[in-house]
């Protein structure tokens, strides 16, 4: 089916007179996951990794992605006339220089301006110009082929209540009005769809596992205008938003609406979340900046932050009758990676709040575990037994806030001294990057290497970055700060601040063996201030048990080995409360001292 899809695109791209077409992953808000209409590039790669570009010309239909999806790609696109190109640096525009060189002179590229930055259309323009490499706009040439493409999303809008988001819509705009003034412009434009939840209070189902809302807002200094069909909000929203006024015009009124602004108003926007078919339809005067939304959502207000901690001990609880279901369940019977999600989604619906997973989760056996992203099939998933290695990565979705925690656990028989090394490792890295005091300022490229450092040693290594930042009922990964090697990235070159919540996840992987992860999230708080200046620092708020099986001691130095009893402490003193008397039994020997 994808290779008759691929030559039916092929067909198009020989009607409208293009060379080459360009497909990637995103949605006009330029989002990490994208509703189903916008799942463009998966409909002709049967490639369900998040991050991913097809290329297609004549002679090659050629998918670029990065190293977390090398095996993936492999599992899923083996049977398809596909060729990985595997990126060295993730999300860079390899693609579009390989393209160009490809091509011959005074060709045409077919794009659709809606999924394409303005940044990344400039960029295209820039390498194709040596060559009079035509870009050209189709956004109706997937429609032609894909019949049955599911409609935009029309999911009721949630107005988010100030008990769970700490901070009222009027305080959110009067910030973004305060900065309009400043920088003497008329409006702010967000496109980016965690921004404009965040901003408005308001969320919906429009993306798996993420409670965001396809919308465009256009903040001005006396009204603000959301575009979002009405229909999806209650008679009550309109009439709240009515009073902030906030007028919510229909989605697709957006592009004809910009159209009227005045060519001599000045529109303060990000240049890497605003698509270029907005761009064109704007005449008025832009001026681009980092998303004031975006610095401003990644500080936690301290009802956001609380809820998180509410959240962390509502998982603990389910994760806590999750492993000790599946320690009784491996001792009479195999289980199916599959069953094993569906089981863990099942203890997390009991808790309060829950409104359902943050991601699909990720539950790999032996050596499904270094497919990083794998997701278990419904049918033919890997069959547990009660021995050898499994990693689990889930999270999940409370109205207080955002969960996301791997722990990779031993299910019997002897481990080798070579897991033991490599699971040791992990976890010393974990433990130097959650205790490491650091002076205000610093970035996330000069932070991730205290969590590679031991694995380093012993000539190991992840293909992923070290962490990523968590929103409040929100995206489970949400920019700016993190952890990577990676400079390009925002969380290559965005400093720690108080406040914030970000996970610390180093891994090791082994191709067809094992995968190992060991993930928390963890609050950045202000450690102290010298004359050296203000230092930064960390402290855990996720609430598990971290297996003790594959840790070679030895290998732990004394203060290791006393951060690992001091936070299993902190593990049994605030779940044990919310426990029966054989659960309590349970997660008191999980959290003895090593």
């Amino acid at each position: 089916m994808i290779n008759k899809r691929l030559e039916n695109l092929r067909q198009q791209m020989t009607k409208y007179q293009l060379d080459a077409v360009i497909i990637p992953s995103t949605d006009p808000h330029q989002s990490e996951y994208v509703a189903k209409h916008w799942k463009v590039r998966e409909y002709f790669t049967g490639f369900t990794g998040s991050a991913g570009v097809l290329v297609l010309n004549q002679n090659e239909a050629a998918l670029w992605t990065d190293s977390r999806y090398f095996l993936q790609f492999e599992d899923e696109c083996k049977d398809y006339n596909l060729n990985l190109h595997k990126q060295s640096i993730p999300h860079a525009p390899e693609h579009v220089q390989w393209l160009c060189d490809s091509l011959e002179e005074e060709t045409v590229i077919g794009v659709d301006f809606f999924q394409f930055s303005k940044a990344q259309i400039d960029y295209i323009k820039e390498v194709s110009s040596s060559k009079n490499i035509e870009l050209k706009n189709i956004p109706n040439l997937v429609d032609e082929i894909w019949k049955d493409r599911p409609a935009l999303p029309s999911f009721p809008v949630d107005i988010h209540p100030l008990e769970y988001s700490g901070e009222t819509t009027a305080s959110k705009i009067k910030k973004v009005q305060n900065k309009i003034e400043t920088a003497k412009a008329d409006y702010y434009l967000f496109s980016s769809l965690d921004e404009i939840a965040w901003l408005f209070n308001i969320r919906s189902k429009d993306v798996d596992f993420t409670p965001l809302v396809t919308s465009y807002a256009l903040v001005g200094l006396d009204n603000t205008i959301i575009f979002c069909d009405r229909n999806r909000f209650s008679q009550s929203a309109i009439e709240a938003f009515s009073k902030l006024d906030i007028e919510v015009l229909d989605y697709d009124l957006a592009i004809s609406e910009f159209q009227k602004l005045d060519s001599n108003k000045k529109i303060i926007t990000d240049l890497s979340s605003l698509n270029y078919a907005v761009f064109n339809a704007i005449q008025s005067k832009f001026l681009f900046q980092n998303s004031i939304a975006r610095e401003l959502k990644a500080i936690k207000n301290e009802i956001e932050i609380n809820g998180s901690k509410n959240c962390m001990v509502k998982d603990g609880v389910a994760l806590t009758k999750f492993f000790i279901w599946l320690e009784n369940e491996l001792a009479i019977r195999e289980i199916s990676e599959y069953e094993i999600g569906k089981k863990l989604e099942s203890f997390r619906q009991q808790q309060n709040l829950y409104t359902g997973e943050s991601f699909a989760a990720i539950v790999g056996y032996k050596g499904n575990g270094a497919i990083i992203h794998y997701t278990a099939p419904k049918e033919g998933s890997a069959m547990v037994k009660n021995e050898n290695i499994l990693l689990v990565d889930s999270g999940a979705q409370y109205k207080d806030g955002t969960t996301d925690i791997t722990r990779t656990v031993w299910l019997g028989g002897t481990p080798t001294e070579e897991l033991k090394t490599a699971y040791s490792s992990v976890l010393k890295g974990y433990i130097a990057l959650e205790q490491l005091q650091f002076p205000k300022g610093t970035v996330g490229m000069q932070i991730d290497a205290f969590a590679r450092f031991h694995l380093w040693q012993q000539g190991l290594n992840y293909p992923h970055g070290t962490g990523h930042g968590i929103g409040s009922f929100g995206m489970v990964h949400e920019p700016p700060q993190g952890f990577t090697t990676n400079p390009a990235t925002s969380s290559g070159r965005t400093a720690h601040l108080p406040n914030q919540l970000t996970t610390i996840e180093p891994g090791c992987y082994k191709k067809g063996v094992f995968g190992i992860r060991i993930e928390n999230i963890v609050l950045s708080i202000a450690k102290q201030e010298t004359e050296y200046g203000e230092f930064i620092g960390f402290t855990p708020v996720t609430l598990c048990p971290i297996d003790r099986q594959l840790i070679d001691k030895s290998l732990l130095t004394t203060t290791e080995i006393d951060w690992y009893n001091s936070y299993h402490k902190m593990v049994f003193d605030q779940l044990s409360p919310m426990l029966n008397t054989d659960e309590k039994e349970w997660l008191k020997r999980m959290c003895e001292e090593l």
